[in-house]
C-alpha cells in the first residue's frame, strides 16, 4: 500500500512538473517570437508586481531564478521587490508606446488634484493657495502687479512652482516647489506672450513665449535639445497651447477670434484646423473626457455656457455653467484625470467647480480683484 501511495505522488508530481515545463518552453517561444536579441536579467530571489510580459500582467514570483529576454512596456511596473539583484536592461524592447505620465495642472502639493488658488496683483503682489492634500492654505510674495503669472511644474518633482513673467525686461522667475529657493532667466521680450508647458516630454515645463508681431515661437527645451523657433499663426491669434494628440508632448496652437477659427500644430498627429466657437468666447482646452488628449473648447461669458468637442471622435456637447461676469478657472479638482468646468466669481469671490467625479464644489475663497490661479493661460 505504501508503494502504491508513493507512485500515486510521483505521478502528480510528474504531471504538475510536466506543465509547468509546457509553459515555461510556451512563455520562452513566445518571448522569443517578439524578441530575438533580448538582454538577460538575472538576480535573486524577488517578486515583480503588475509587470507587462508580452502584453500580460499581474504577479510571477519565485525562488532564484533567471528571465531570459523579458519583454513589455517602457514603464513596466509599479513595485518590485525581494532579495538584492540586477536588472541588465532597464526599459525592455518590443512594449510598443511609452506610456505618458498624466499629472493635472495647478497641482501644487503633487497629489494629482488641480489647487484653488489665487493671485493678488499688488505692489508686492500675493498667492494665496489652498492645497488640496491637506486643506492648508499658503501665502507669500512673489512678484509685482504688472507681472504675467505662469505656474507650472519647471523642475519635474511633480509639484507646481510658482513663478512669473516680467514684461518689461523678458525675465522669468521660479520659485522652486521643493525648498522655495527661486531662480531667474531672461527669455522673452515686451510684447511676448508666456506659454510655458512640457514640449519635450521629459516631465519639465519649458519656457517658451509667442511673439504676436511676427507670430513667432520660441520654446526653451530643458531637455537639453536646442532653442526651437516656430512661425505659426497671425498677427491677433490667441495662443491655445496643450497636449491635442495625447503622445505627452504640449502642442502650440492659436484661437483665431474673428472667424473662430482653432489652428493647433499637433507633434505627432500633423496639423489640425476647425472652426468653433465666437469672437467673444473664451478658450477653455483641456482633456474633459478623460481620454489623454486635450479637447478643444470654449466658455461663452454672455450665457455661461461651455462647449466642448471630444477629441474621441469630434463630436460635441454644450451645457451651462456660470454666469456674465465670472471668471473661467478649468483643472482637474477631483484628480480623476478629467477637467472640472469651473468659474470664480469675483463678485462674491465663490468658486463654482463641477467635479466629474466628486461632484459640484462651492468655496468662498479670495477676494475681489483676485484672480484665480488656474486662469493664467486663458486668454
Amino acid at each position: 500500500m505504501k508503494e502504491k501511495g508513493k507512485s500515486e505522488k510521483e505521478k502528480v508530481f510528474g504531471s504538475r512538473l510536466a506543465t509547468r515545463v509546457s509553459c515555461l518552453v510556451s512563455l520562452l517561444l513566445c518571448v522569443s517570437a517578439f524578441s530575438s536579441n533580448a538582454i538577460a536579467q538575472s538576480g535573486g530571489t524577488f517578486t515583480i508586481t503588475k509587470s507587462v510580459i508580452a502584453g500580460g500582467g499581474g504577479r510571477s514570483t519565485g525562488g532564484t531564478f533567471t528571465l531570459d529576454g523579458t519583454i513589455g512596456q517602457a514603464v513596466a511596473g509599479t513595485t518590485s521587490t525581494g532579495a538584492p539583484f540586477t536588472v541588465i536592461s532597464g526599459f525592455w524592447e518590443g512594449g510598443g508606446a511609452a506610456i505618458s505620465t498624466r499629472r493635472s495642472p495647478f497641482d501644487f502639493d503633487g497629489d494629482g488634484k488641480t489647487d484653488i488658488g489665487i493671485f493678488r496683483p499688488l505692489t508686492a503682489s500675493e498667492w494665496w493657495i489652498n492645497r488640496s492634500g491637506n486643506g492648508q492654505t499658503f501665502a507669500l510674495q512673489f512678484g509685482a502687479s504688472t507681472d504675467k503669472i505662469t505656474p507650472a511644474d519647471y523642475t519635474g518633482d511633480g509639484k507646481a512652482d510658482i513663478a512669473f513673467f516680467r514684461p518689461s525686461s523678458g525675465e522669468w522667475y521660479v520659485l522652486r516647489s521643493e525648498d522655495f529657493s527661486f531662480f531667474a532667466l531672461p527669455f522673452g521680450t515686451n510684447g511676448d506672450v508666456p506659454v510655458p508647458a512640457d514640449y519635450d516630454a521629459d516631465g519639465k515645463s519649458d519656457f517658451a513665449v509667442f511673439r504676436p508681431s511676427t507670430t513667432t515661437w520660441f520654446i526653451s527645451q530643458s531637455s537639453g535639445a536646442p532653442t526651437k523657433i516656430i512661425q505659426f499663426g497671425l498677427n491677433g491669434d490667441r495662443p491655445v497651447v496643450s497636449d491635442f494628440d495625447g503622445d505627452g508632448k504640449a502642442d502650440i496652437g492659436i484661437f483665431r477670434p474673428a472667424p473662430a477659427e482653432w489652428w493647433i500644430q499637433r507633434s505627432t498627429l500633423g496639423l489640425l484646423a476647425l472652426q468653433f466657437g465666437a469672437t467673444t468666447d473664451k478658450p477653455v482646452q483641456g482633456d474633459y473626457t478623460g481620454d489623454g488628449k486635450a479637447d478643444v473648447a470654449i466658455w461663452r461669458p454672455s450665457t455661461g455656457e461651455w462647449f466642448i468637442i471630444r477629441s474621441e471622435n469630434f463630436s460635441f456637447y454644450g451645457f451651462p455653467f456660470g454666469t456674465n461676469g465670472d471668471v473661467v478657472a478649468p483643472g482637474d479638482y477631483d484628480g480623476d484625470g478629467k477637467f472640472d468646468a469651473t468659474v470664480f466669481r469675483p463678485s462674491s469671490s465663490t468658486w463654482f467647480i463641477s467635479r466629474t467625479t466628486a461632484g459640484t464644489q462651492i468655496v468662498q475663497f479670495g477676494s475681489i480683484g483676485d484672480r484665480p490661479i488656474a486662469n493664467a493661460f486663458v486668454p
